[in-house]
């Protein structure tokens, strides 16, 4: 007989063949069939009783109470309903089983049933095999004890934990999610999604772009602030954190981070940015930020025309003197209230000392007569203003004004240039302006 190129059936197998191919396997086999007791235990192999940490002959001097509970009695009482049920012959059935095992050590096993194809339909006879799972099933439990704890963990603190599938293009975070932010817990075509979608603010796209980049270009640890979406609308400032996992060949395969709110420490930051930057009573910018700013857009935008406007306000010391420092306060506070409704957001307007202001306004072109204009309301706005401790009294201011870049090539030479043209008008009896010539 030629031995067949899968092996021989186990028809051609002698008895004793068998009998060692069963003796030696490490899974456990028994045939099994009902009886008053519970089951009865019609065949067995060795690694049956070794499941449990016995030898047969051990096994056969165990007293009946230690037999009857090797199995978990609930977990058994579960299995013997459900394979009391009705299957076909040859179909399977699979169980997970607690198991006491020598020593009072409880273990897991895992139970495949079959009903024996040439069984009758009434058959309560099986044929089950035993596979010690006790290793993986306390690594479960591990895995789940730490899965428990990052889920406290995250209860407990702004994270939300993510992952992203770099191959797949899928965002995976936890359920946190859904109660911060306007998100889902997993979006298939993230990065589309994340791009056009409703999920980061379109101000910081440009940072994430610039980070997803870094992370497919090799950086390992990665981190950037951008405004998420909440679920009022709202931007919030979260703080992401990510860790790119790669394969053999070095290619980025997952991220693995979280998302934490910085929202209040980013906007605690920012005001005081802003309030190192502005004049405390005015809301302009303060003297320093004046000139960065100026300088700033200057460089930005060098083709563009500009002009600077440096303001005294006339015999403000005498109004200070003759009517108190509040209401020298409350003056200064109304006119920088209406000079603010007066210019465009994106004009500077500083106060750089007790009564000077500078407004710097860009792409004027070469129109003299637009800034002219602008020169007479930043005056009638001065006369405007009215105080109640000085009924019927009308107030004054000089202007000096530099062009950029005819008269200057930076804020430094234009504020020059400007004070000598205000100087001009405070020797010629103050309340106009004057170009720098």
């Amino acid at each position: 007989m030629n031995k067949r190129l899968g092996g021989n059936l186990e028809k051609d197998l002698s008895r004793e063949e068998l009998e060692m191919i069963l003796g030696q396997v490490n899974v456990g086999i028994a045939m099994v069939s009902p009886h008053p007791d519970g089951v009865r235990l019609d065949y067995t192999n060795e690694a049956f009783f070794k499941l449990f940490g016995y030898e047969r002959d051990e096994y056969e001097n165990l007293g009946l109470d230690v037999r009857l509970n090797l199995f978990n009695s609930e977990d058994f009482m579960e299995i013997i309903s459900r394979i009391n049920t009705h299957y076909e012959a040859g179909s399977s059935q699979f169980f997970e089983c607690r198991i006491n095992k020598k020593g009072g050590e409880t273990g897991w096993v895992l139970i495949s049933t079959k009903k024996p194809v040439e069984a009758s339909e009434d058959s309560q006879s099986f044929i089950c095999s035993f596979t010690d799972i006790t290793e993986m099933k306390k690594m479960q439990m591990m895995l789940q004890q730490i899965q428990n704890q990052y889920e406290i963990v995250e209860e407990i603190s702004d994270t939300i934990l993510f992952t992203y599938d770099v191959e797949a293009d899928v965002f995976e975070a936890s359920s946190k999610i859904l109660r911060s932010l306007a998100s889902k817990v997993k979006y298939d075509n993230a990065i589309e999604n994340f791009t056009y979608g409703n999920i980061i603010d379109h101000r910081d796209v440009p940072v994430f772009i610039a980070a997803l980049s870094n992370a497919l270009s090799g950086k390992r640890s990665n981190v950037f602030d951008a405004r998420l979406i909440n679920n009022r609308g709202e931007s919030v400032w979260y703080r992401i954190k990510f860790v790119v996992v790669y394969d053999n060949n070095g290619n980025a395969k997952q991220f693995i981070g979280n998302l934490i709110d910085v929202d209040k420490e980013k906007r605690e930051k920012n005001r005081l940015i802003v309030q190192a930057q502005t004049d405390q009573l005015t809301g302009f910018l303060n003297k320093i930020s004046t000139s960065l700013k100026i300088s700033e857009i200057i460089k930005e935008n060098p083709e563009e025309h500009g002009a600077l406007f440096l303001i005294d306000l006339d015999d403000f010391k005498k109004l200070n003197d003759t009517y108190g420092h509040h209401e020298g306060d409350k003056f200064l506070k109304d006119f920088s209230t209406n000079l603010t409704l007066s210019f465009r957001s994106t004009d500077i307007l500083g106060r750089v000392g007790g009564e000077e202001f500078v407004i710097y306004i860009s792409g004027v072109g070469d129109s003299t007569r637009f800034i002219e204009e602008k020169a007479e309301q930043i005056e009638k706005i001065c006369h405007g203003v009215r105080l109640d401790s000085a009924m019927g009294e009308e107030f004054s201011c000089s202007i000096g004004i530099a062009r950029y870049p005819q008269d200057g090539s930076n804020y430094t030479e234009l504020y020059k240039k400007a004070d000598k043209a205000m100087y001009s008008v405070k020797h010629n009896g103050k309340n106009d302006y004057a170009f720098f010539e």
